[in-house]
């Protein structure tokens, strides 16, 4: 947040009872980001929880207290994991991951276009 930023609102948080700013930089994003369907734009509403909030349900899904060791399913390198060898799922190490050595019609689904 700029020091010159004015703040629009603020709001306090049902959760954590702190209290927190909607600037006029927040504003902005928000407009900016809002959807237009059929020529009309829908406004984003601001937010209701503090950002310490927000940030813990996003992160509420993730497997951070248990690692495992197992192997990569394309290189067969042993590997950091929060997926439990057993599970099913296929891992992958992060270059390979994010590179382009994986053949999408591997694991891409046929589409319908019939359907739209």
């Amino acid at each position: 947040m700029k020091q010159t930023d004015p703040i629009i609102q603020i709001k306090t948080c049902p959760i954590s009872g702190k209290a927190f700013h909607i600037t006029q930089q927040d504003m902005d994003f928000y407009a900016k980001i809002s959807p237009t369907f059929a020529g009309q734009k829908f406004a984003i509403p601001t937010p209701t929880l503090h950002p310490d909030e927000r940030q813990r349900r996003r992160l509420a899904f993730r497997n951070e207290r248990n690692l495992y060791r197992r192997t990569c399913d394309a290189s067969g390198k042993q590997i950091i994991s929060m997926y439990n060898p057993e599970c099913g799922y296929k891992v992958y190490e992060t270059k390979i991951w994010y590179g382009d050595s994986r053949n999408a019609l591997d694991f891409g689904q046929e589409y319908n276009f019939s359907r739209v």
